[in-house]
């Protein structure tokens, strides 16, 4: 099986199952927090058990059907730099299920446009990472990762892709700077994500990946607790290192080492699936 025909697999999400799934996620999560709290009164443990179930489902198939857009992503990552395309699939996914953690479904944005942002970013950080293949300093590459967030929730509060004047004004800078950072990251057009989303799924089988809390839960406390700052899992926005480093009482290098520590624990899970995709 080639790697385009494993990632093209699962169905696509039609327009009814993406709210579907969102609840039955949302649920999942509430069922989960009351089954630690010791219960609820108006449901026995075996019905919270199910609604848990349910929800890591439903994480699965909101996963799987968008890994697509990780290829699409990392492909052209791997193009250009020259890297591993498994090595950024990875990175790519972790950007996804943040996607899938984030998403409001109650706002109107399409869950392909809105994930976008998170893949690149998780991408575009990874070939940083590596080699220093986008050349960046850090700070820049910081930078780089920051924007990238505040264009996804910008994303989804409009409803449309924010324009760099937009995006510049969120971001305090100028348009002129904003249009230098973001051309660091060369980012798919969106016609090229959306022909990949629209091509016809093969009956293959599928492979399905983690619940990121479940990765999270498994981390020691400091390291999840600074991949939630750093992703922005219950804080609506990602920290930067130092801001993390300030929360926490870490140094930005601390902060730093702790989080590749972390990813590198995330990355002993993650490729189990990611190397089924792009094996063959």
């Amino acid at each position: 099986m080639t790697a385009a025909r494993a990632v093209l697999a699962e169905p696509l999400l039609t327009a009814e199952e993406v709210p579907v799934l969102a609840r039955a996620i949302e649920a999942g999560v509430l069922a989960a927090e009351a089954r630690r709290q010791g219960g609820f009164a108006d449901a026995t443990d075996e019905e919270l058990r199910a609604v848990e179930e349910a929800g890591r489902q439903a994480w699965h198939r909101f996963v799987r059907a968008n890994l697509r857009l990780v290829a699409l992503v990392a492909g052209q990552a791997a193009a250009r730099s020259r890297l591993p395309e498994g090595d950024l699939f990875q990175e790519g996914c972790l950007g996804l299920m943040a996607a899938v953690q984030r998403y409001d479904h109650t706002r109107g944005t399409t869950f392909a446009t809105y994930a976008l942002f998170w893949v690149r970013s998780a991408v575009g950080a990874g070939s940083a990472g590596h080699l220093g293949a986008l050349n960046l300093p850090v700070s820049r590459a910081e930078q780089l990762r920051a924007a990238r967030g505040v264009e996804a929730g910008l994303t989804q509060r409009l409803g449309r892709t924010p324009t760099p004047a937009e995006l510049a004004g969120a971001l305090g800078r100028s348009t002129a700077w904003t249009r230098a950072l973001l051309a660091h990251a060369s980012p798919a057009p969106i016609e090229d994500v959306a022909a990949v989303l629209a091509a016809p799924p093969p009956p293959e089988a599928e492979a399905p990946l983690p619940e990121v809390r479940t990765l999270l839960a498994g981390l020691d406390p400091l390291t999840r607790q600074v991949l939630e700052l750093r992703c922005g899992f219950g804080e609506g926005r990602p920290l930067s290192l130092a801001a993390t480093g300030r929360r926490l009482d870490l140094s930005p290098g601390q902060v730093r080492r702790v989080e590749q520590r972390g990813l590198d624990a995330l990355r002993s899970v993650c490729p189990q699936a990611a190397v089924w995709h792009l094996s063959g």
